[in-house]
């Protein structure tokens, strides 16, 4: 592995499956209030860049709250991670630890163009609209039903410029793995 981190670019430029991400409320409200700028994983999606995210804030809050779009894409040992994004985590050193003991990669991401919904939708709500509907342990991809809701959801946003948001073609979907 190169001593030095540099962003992964994807393989190619495509639309990509927007991805279903959960995030303790605390961690959320970071995101949402654009103090965190830089989410952190022990493992993602491959070609993460330009991704649309949207994010479950886990329990007490349960519920589905906004998104974001994935910037710049780092993969090293967390050491290196560690000292490339420390300071836009919004972590402490012991829980950065803890959270990759034992790992030999770390990745992280870059948090861009957040939009919060004007109503967060709880997890019955989700669970009455998506038959099935199962809350991310961490990540997991959107399936092709819900994105057209979330993706309503978003239009909502009266923060949200359209031109930054990409919108995912069906015949994406039909090649996703799910």
């Amino acid at each position: 592995m190169n001593a030095t981190i540099q962003p992964l670019l994807p393989a190619m430029n495509a639309v990509r499956c927007p991805l279903l991400l959960s995030l303790k409320p605390q961690y959320a409200d970071l995101v949402f209030e654009e103090l965190k700028k830089v989410e952190l994983r022990r493992r993602i999606a491959s070609h993460i860049k330009d991704r649309d995210v949207f994010v479950y804030v886990s329990s007490p809050a349960m519920e589905l709250r906004g998104g974001f779009r994935v910037g710049n894409f780092w993969c090293d040992t967390p050491e290196e991670i560690w000292r490339r994004v420390s300071d836009q985590a919004r972590i402490n050193k012991q829980d950065f630890d803890t959270y990759f003991e034992g790992k030999d990669f770390a990745y992280a991401f870059e948090i861009t163009a957040v939009w919060e919904f004007p109503e967060p939708v709880g997890l019955d709500a989700l669970r009455k609209q998506f038959s099935g509907f199962v809350v991310p342990q961490s990540w997991r991809y959107v399936r092709e039903v819900e994105h057209k809701f979330f993706r309503e959801m978003r239009s909502q946003v009266a923060e949200c410029p359209k031109q930054d948001y990409k919108d995912t073609s069906s015949s994406h979907f039909q090649r996703a793995h799910f």
